[in-house]
């Protein structure tokens, strides 16, 4: 009894396509990691103009009795939230929309009478959140 195997003609077909499997399978997950990337750097670089250009916030008032910070966005862009600092510690997020022109009064917990309290705004643009740190507001509470 003779033993055969596959053809030689066959075999390389097979490896042709395996190869090609795979290939096509890299390319895919690969190209969809960049195109992620080049999206998220884009948000990013969105994120930049609008805080350096279009991005604005007032803090009117700190009552340090109730922990309400009033703020407002002197700006023309929409933001998303605020991230309040008390003393530069423990960041807190009010992920509250502020409209250009708009007024909101937050509540904030751990306020003192001698607080310093930072309000920064954030933005989101394509998913990615963004802190504008260069547009904070420092406020000392007396």
């Amino acid at each position: 009894m003779r033993k055969r195997g596959i053809s030689p003609l066959i075999a390389t077909v097979l490896l042709i396509g395996f190869t090609v499997i795979i290939a096509v399978s890299i390319w895919l997950w690969y190209g969809r990691i960049v195109t992620d990337q080049f999206m998220k750097q884009g948000a990013i670089a969105q994120i930049k103009s609008d805080c350096f250009s279009e991005i604005e916030l007032q803090v009117l008032s700190v009552d340090a009795s109730t922990g309400n910070i009033e703020i407002k966005n002197s700006g023309n862009k929409i933001f998303n939230g605020v991230r309040v600092l008390i003393d530069e510690q423990t960041p807190l997020s009010e992920k509250e929309s502020f409209q250009p022109g708009e007024q909101k009064t937050i509540t904030v917990t751990g306020i003192n009478a001698n607080s310093k309290v930072t309000v920064m705004p954030m933005i989101v643009r394509q998913g990615v959140p963004g802190t504008c740190s260069d547009k904070k507001v420092t406020y000392q509470v007396s």
